[in-house]
């Protein structure tokens, strides 16, 4: 992550042990790099769709997906190929792609980035502890350039987990789900 990094963000949300003057320093250090992150922003509005744009513009509080779900993360040279037998999976003739999709916090709104010309991909589980080993909800994301061709598409987790990809071309969808189960039984 280029602006969002666990540090910055575990200062600021207290997750630290710390002065209060270090976690106002945070804070106001937080605030500020919202503002450069936005500022990013605008030069990356011909490189991405509108759709795409309008979420890192805008995509906060109902529309974002602080709080949201990892629903999968997936790799590879074949993520459109069906292995049913019916053509062949043409050796060095594939092309590596990705595909991460989350589930909103009120998990109403499934959210799919596939990511094309694939040159970098960076996971980690970082602090994830225990016998349940998990990434925990999504805290922040982030979209920025790398060079005039590259972008660089981050994830960070509650958990300290993280995933970037480095990648040539972003598909964005949101999918409207209606939920047919109380908001509650998500937490049992």
């Amino acid at each position: 992550m280029k602006y969002f990094t666990n540090e910055l963000v575990a200062a600021a949300n207290d997750w630290i042990e710390q002065t209060e003057q270090r976690r106002l320093d945070a804070e106001r250090q937080f605030l500020e790099t919202v503002k450069q992150y936005n500022r990013s922003l605008q030069d990356l509005k011909p490189r991405i769709s509108r759709q795409a744009w309008n979420f890192f513009e805008h995509g906060y509080g109902r529309w974002g997906l602080h709080d949201g779900r990892l629903i999968s993360f997936e790799i590879g040279d074949g993520l459109d190929y069906r292995p049913d037998g019916s053509s062949p999976f043409r050796i060095n003739h594939q092309r590596t792609t990705a595909s991460v999709r989350f589930l909103n916090y009120e998990q109403d709104l499934l959210y799919t980035f596939d990511l094309r010309g694939i040159s970098r991909v960076r996971s980690d589980l970082l602090r994830c502890e225990g016998p349940k080993w998990h990434l925990g909800d999504l805290f922040t994301y982030e979209i920025v350039a790398v060079d005039e061709n590259l972008l660089q598409l981050g994830f960070l987790f509650a958990s300290g987990a993280s995933i970037v990809a480095h990648f040539t071309k972003l598909i964005f969808h949101r999918k409207r789900i209606e939920r047919k189960y109380p908001a509650g039984e998500m937490y049992r």
